[in-house]
């Protein structure tokens, strides 16, 4: 009786949990946690668990090898590559980040074997297809709410039509409820040609109504790797169902499918033409990233460097001109914008290769499957129209995952391993089954041994997986804390967010800089202890070796104030201690700093510190050589290895180049280097011409050399430009 309880209880859950988890995970955003879609991932880590959980307890009642054994084909793939990933994990030398994206592996792949298993009947798999219709619908709509919002509202601050604070966060992009424009193209280019197929299965108006919302908020997007993924899915239905559903005669096929296949090449290529022309940085930044991690996989091109560890050590390999293209320095990159490239520097070669062999059976046993079912003339029935458009939809999101969203967001992968599973449960659901096969049968008290083992890991898992989503919404406290100054409350919140989650790095980096910022007591020491921490999970995270040497920079001058007490009280054993510290922080300040600076070339502010550090020890010829260093680098980026793709990069950024020469030419004048001083304020108005610093130091310069005709020219400029600046006046 327990037996059967728990065997149909498990089985319920399977059927009708599945289909809610993806519902969920699509529709699901929390605004009061620091990333907006932490409660996704936490539905796939809580939602997960528990159907594994459910699944396992499932076969343990009923028959654990015996389905597997016969679907092997298409269930060994999965396995292989999740084992892959076990393996990729212990191989890794950042355990916790490797295991986030181990755990999400688990679910994925558990699944996919999930639907196959349990989703094999039409009635099944119809469940979970129209609770996604249902999701699409959803997500339409807020897309379209968001589209009238930024075409007919006004920006924030004002209220609009979106009701959400998130509103505008990407423009005039629409994201719906998945918080970026490329994650909802995603999930649109896997539902558009399922809901296609479905139409012309059913006839139904409202499926052809969601089409076009979908065709909607895709193009509006605005997102170029969307509409290839789209574009392609409407070539790759048109063949697909002409040479399986359809049954007109060959020149017929032949006519609709040139016909549909130059008429959406024709569209999509000029929208993606049109957004390369407005938009060209984001495809320079994808070139740029794959090139840096081609340099990353040639590391360790076999085995890989370690799952989910791409964002640890891409801060080495990033191409200085990402730096231009963000105009940013403070943030990362977690994901090289192709799956391919990334499953390359995970797992090397042969996790590589396991992924495509996993891509290659899934999509063959769909195609064969829709083979079967045109030789046996069914057709035309509703497993027919759904493999076909799992088939195109898989096919669909391979292509654009080969430039856009990794599959690593958990919105875009649940949806992946959904296809593989859906294919697979259509492929296995047309096979003759033999009833009379003898099923495995666990001792009955093994069997709730191992049920109480299952039942209380997915306890322990969830309770850490909640922790996971409390952590994010301390940290969001905390930012609010450390903004307003409340150093005090942001540290005590931060420490109970690294308790929840030890893997957010992030946490412990705001941390830092609280303590940094605050500067008080022992301060110094603490930030410099969660430095180190950082560095041991992410040894260049951000700009954490940066701010580092902002610390020892601060202890540099602590100490000068020392050595200056100490000497005006004669005090020499003092006076030594001082001193020795201020030689150690100083030496620690310059080699954080050039630290940062090999990871980070453009940043300004590295070389004026450095070279601030340099004046005040009276070394000033490397304090011109840092000034120099940071004018002349973008000169760098016009040779090998940086020039297959060459701009004038200083032109992104002419007022840090200006302000450079500023701080040079003001130091050559205050070393008596005249003439050279002239010429770099010269350079100065090159970068920004009506800089009113570097006009005022030329006319002081014209003045003392007595060169009157440049001066009077200067002044001229001068008084023309800012009449009513009150040095100006007295020219």
């Amino acid at each position: 009786m327990l037996s059967n309880f728990i065997k149909n209880f498990s089985l319920k859950s399977i059927l009708y949990g599945l289909p809610l988890f993806y519902f969920l995970v699509a529709v699901s955003f929390y605004l009061g946690s620091y990333d907006s879609a932490q409660i996704k991932i936490t539905i796939v880590h809580i939602g997960g668990t528990f159907l594994i959980f459910s699944w396992l307890v499932n076969k343990l009642e009923t028959d654990l090898f015996s389905n597997l054994k016969k679907n092997y084909l298409i269930i060994l793939p999965i396995f292989l590559f999740l084992v892959s990933g076990i393996i990729s994990y212990f191989f890794s030398p950042y355990k916790l980040a490797s295991a986030n994206e181990l755990i999400k592996r688990f679910v994925y792949c558990f699944s996919a074997v999930i639907i196959i298993d349990c989703f094999q009947d039409k009635k099944t798999l119809l469940r979970l297809i129209n609770f996604l219709i249902f999701t699409t619908y959803i997500v339409c709509i807020y897309a379209v709410i968001q589209f009238i919002d930024t075409k007919y509202f006004p920006a924030p601050p004002a209220s609009g039509f979106d009701p959400f604070i998130w509103r505008w966060a990407f423009g005039n992009r629409i994201f719906s409820t998945f918080g970026n424009p490329n994650f909802m193209g995603d999930f649109l280019v896997v539902m558009s040609p399922i809901v296609l197929a479905l139409f012309f299965k059913k006839k139904k108006i409202h499926l052809l109504f969601l089409w076009l919302l979908i065709c909607f908020s895709t193009i509006f997007s605005y997102s170029k790797g969307a509409w290839l993924g789209f574009g392609a899915g409407i070539i790759t239905f048109a063949f697909l169902f002409a040479g399986f559903v359809l049954n007109i005669e060959k020149k017929k096929k032949i006519i609709l499918i040139s016909v549909m296949s130059l008429v959406t090449l024709l569209i999509v290529a000029g929208g993606i033409l049109f957004q390369l022309k407005s938009r060209p940085d984001s495809s320079s930044f994808r070139l740029f990233t794959w090139l840096s991690c081609f340099e990353m996989i040639k590391t360790h091109p076999v085995m890989g460097t370690g799952i989910g560890t791409f964002y640890l050590t891409y801060p080495s390999y990033r191409r200085p001109q990402i730096f231009f293209i963000e105009g940013l320095h403070n943030t990362e990159s977690d994901h090289p914008e192709n799956e391919y490239l990334e499953v390359f520097y995970d797992e090397g070669l042969i996790g590589l290769g396991i992924f495509l062999l996993l891509l290659i059976t899934v999509l063959t046993v769909g195609l064969k499957n829709l083979s079967y079912f045109k030789n046996k003339n069914s057709h035309n029935n509703t497993l027919s129209y759904l493999q076909l458009g799992f088939v195109t939809a898989l096919i669909s999101q391979i292509i654009h995952n080969c430039v856009c969203v990794s599959l690593r967001f958990v919105s875009s992968g649940v949806m992946l391993w959904m296809l593989i599973g859906c294919i697979g449960a259509v492929a296995v659901g047309c096979l003759e089954k033999n009833k009379n096969e003898n099923n495995f049968q666990i001792p009955l008290i093994p069997k709730r041994v191992v049920e109480l083992l299952l039942l209380a890991a997915t306890v322990y898992l969830i309770n850490i997986f909640v922790g996971f989503f409390q952590a994010d919404i301390l940290h969001s406290k905390a930012i609010r804390y450390s903004k307003a100054g409340d150093w005090d409350r942001s540290l005590e919140l931060y420490s109970q967010v690294i308790e929840k989650n030890p893997s957010f790095i992030m946490a412990r980096y705001f941390r830092a800089n609280n303590f940094n910022d605050r500067w008080h007591g022992d301060d110094p020491e603490q930030a410099l202890k969660e430095y180190d921490e950082i560095w041991k999970l992410s040894p260049n995270y951000v700009q954490s070796k940066f701010l580092a040497g902002v610390v020892y920079s601060k202890l540099v001058s602590h100490f000068n104030n020392q050595v200056q007490k100490y000497y005006e009280e004669n005090n020499e054993e003092e006076l030594r201690k001082a001193e020795k510290a201020r030689e150690v922080c100083l030496r620690k300040a310059v080699d954080c700093y050039n630290r940062y600076k090999m990871i980070d070339p453009v940043f300004p502010q590295v070389y004026y510190n450095l070279a601030a550090l340099y004046i005040d020890s009276g070394n000033y010829a490397l304090a011109e050589q840092e000034y120099l260093q940071h004018i002349n680098f973008p000169n760098s980026l016009k040779k090998s290895p940086h020039n297959f793709y060459v701009e004038n990069w200083k032109e992104r950024r002419l007022n840090e180049y200006a302000e450079t020469c500023m701080k040079l030419a003001s130091l050559e004048y205050r070393l008596g280097k005249i003439d050279d001083s002239e010429k770099i304020f010269l350079e100065a108005l090159k970068y920004d011409k009506n800089n009113i610093e570097a006009l005022k130091s030329l006319a002081v310069i014209y003045g003392k050399k007595g060169n009157k005709e440049k001066y009077d020219t200067v002044v001229a400029i001068l008084k023309r430009l800012y009449p009513e600046d009150a040095y100006v006046k007295t020219l």
